[in-house]
């Protein structure tokens, strides 16, 4: 696995989801005096209220994957990227290539999402 690759990968991650971020909240601030208009239809208001639900999922997901890849990025330092943070397996590389910023083995990042929910 070439680490260079993995870490540039990485921090192109991080600079998407922070340009994700920062896109997202600054529609979402252009789009907030809408809802304060005083001759807004009900249903426009519920629509609008609707959608910053969803920009705030969107903001939300960004400012995850962008963690999760500071994180790898971290990893990557103290020479354990690969590395299960629960089991201590190494992380199939198909699985990194498909998500570099990857934490956990299948299994356990299945376990994982289970009990965060």
């Amino acid at each position: 696995m070439d680490l260079d690759a993995v870490r540039s990968e990485l921090e192109q991650v991080v600079r998407e989801a922070q340009g994700s971020v920062e896109a997202l909240e600054h529609e979402e601030t252009e789009d907030g005096s809408e809802v304060d208009q005083v001759d807004a239809h009900p249903s426009d208001t519920a629509s609008d209220v609707s959608e910053g639900d969803r920009e705030d999922a969107l903001v939300e997901a960004a400012q995850q994957r962008g963690r999760e890849a500071t994180e790898a990025l971290a990893r990557l330092d103290a020479g354990t990227y690969g590395v299960c943070v629960d089991c201590g397996a190494q992380i199939p590389s198909e699985r990194l290539e498909f998500r570099p910023e990857a934490a956990r083995c299948l299994a356990d990042q299945e376990t994982y999402e289970v009990s965060a929910s």
